[in-house]
């Protein structure tokens, strides 16, 4: 057993990266594997479609849930092969699971796994967003003012204001709001928090670009 993989079968998240030079899918095949197999668990494969995951042979006999089908058990190994922000909804019910999540595009769930605080296997690092009681606050009022999917003119307001209260502090950052509302909403939800961020942004000052939480 490598170092990298005994360290990682301390967390109960672990991030594959999309690299470049390096066949990360692959080895993030083989991480899930390990992982459930050093756990001696189940493993279940969520995947955008079935197809994405089967044509690998390994992944091919193992039950695969797919973004519109099937559910996720429980306390077991996930193996989430290649997600979307959509398809990752089915792991927002998991309480204790081990995830193993194999990204696809470079960067696209990094926010998740800050906030996840998932160890990196590529570089080895514990991710962390670097959240404390005060840099907390604002992301979960914008996400409670979201009790509607911000359907409501109101909810709008108030989130418009909670993001300039988080820019005036120099702690505004875009996809880390987005990763902290897609915890517990949809995506169709998610989608109108988009919206008002993008609102937001067009207003705001050219010589105040979003700034990132410290990390």
């Amino acid at each position: 057993m490598s170092d990298r993989l005994q360290k990682a079968l301390k967390h109960q998240y672990i991030y594959m990266p999309r690299a470049t030079g390096k066949d990360t899918l692959a080895l993030g095949m083989h991480v899930g594997l390990a992982v459930a197999r050093e756990h001696r668990a189940r493993l279940t494969v969520l995947s955008v479609p079935k197809g994405g995951a089967a044509h690998h042979a390994e992944l091919a006999k193992l039950p695969i849930v797919t973004e519109r089908s099937g559910s996720v058990p429980d306390r077991g190994v996930v193996l989430a092969w290649c997600p979307r922000h959509k398809t990752t909804e089915k792991l927002q019910h998991l309480e204790s699971s081990v995830v193993v999540l194999v990204e696809w595009i470079p960067d696209e769930m990094a926010a998740w796994a800050k906030l996840h605080k998932a160890y990196n296997f590529v570089t080895g690092e514990i991710m962390d967003a670097g959240l404390d009681e005060e840099t907390t606050g604002l992301p979960q009022r914008i996400v409670a003012e979201g009790y509607n999917g911000w359907t409501k003119s109101t909810d709008v307001t108030m989130t418009k204001s909670y993001i300039r209260d988080l820019s005036k502090t120099g702690s505004y950052d875009r996809n880390m709001i987005l990763a902290y509302a897609r915890q517990t909403k949809h995506e169709t939800s998610v989608q109108r928090l988009v919206k008002i961020l993008d609102e937001v942004d067009k207003t705001r000052p050219s010589d105040d670009p979003p700034q990132r939480w410290v990390l």
